[in-house]
């Protein structure tokens, strides 16, 4: 069963505003400030992309993602 586009977009948004208050929490800046490095990542970008499904992964996981390229640790990323 395929998950409907109304569905993946929710998934989207609520992953995002997860990502901005512990962005805002763990970077002790606004909410703002938070969503305007949100939207300058790839991992944004990726969540962006339907096809990547990370609209499916948790919030832990999509989290460790941006950490990782926050600390330029990108190669966790491929899998092989």
């Amino acid at each position: 069963m395929n998950a409907s586009s109304h569905n993946i977009n929710k998934s989207i948004q609520a992953l995002s505003v997860s990502l901005v208050h512990r962005l805002s929490r763990e970077e002790n800046c606004s909410n703002e400030e938070a969503l305007k490095r949100l939207l300058k990542s790839m991992t944004y970008e990726l969540l962006q992309d339907k096809e990547s499904g990370l609209y499916a992964e948790s919030p832990e996981y999509v989290w460790s993602m941006l950490q990782d390229e926050k600390h330029g640790n990108m190669e966790s990323w491929v899998k092989e």
